[in-house]
């Protein structure tokens, strides 16, 4: 059921690790909007939750990047796999052009 989701709901992405070439792989995306407090004021942040499959890359780590049609991501935050081993849940911020 879970492979449905990817392949229903999936997009296509392209992972790229510093000094790597990059390759394909599908994700699962939530975008919301975070606001961050930076001293008397708020930022909105744009970010992005990327539901990857383990199988399909073995280890993300911060500062890699993830392509998605014109748009990149910067993972900034430790990547996490969920309690069955096989899905990677990554923190990513969009990248400015």
């Amino acid at each position: 059921m879970f492979e449905d989701c990817f392949t229903h709901l999936g997009k296509e992405a392209l992972y790229q690790s510093s000094g790597s070439a990059s390759f394909p792989i599908r994700v699962l995306i939530k975008q919301p909007d975070t606001a961050y407090e930076i001293g008397d004021g708020q930022v909105i942040g744009h970010m992005a939750i990327f539901e990857v499959r383990t199988h399909e890359l073995a280890f993300p780590k911060v500062g890699d990047q993830l392509i998605i049609a014109s748009t990149r991501y910067k993972i900034f935050a430790e990547p996490l796999r969920d309690a069955s081993n096989t899905i990677w849940e990554i923190t990513a911020m969009v990248m400015e052009g």
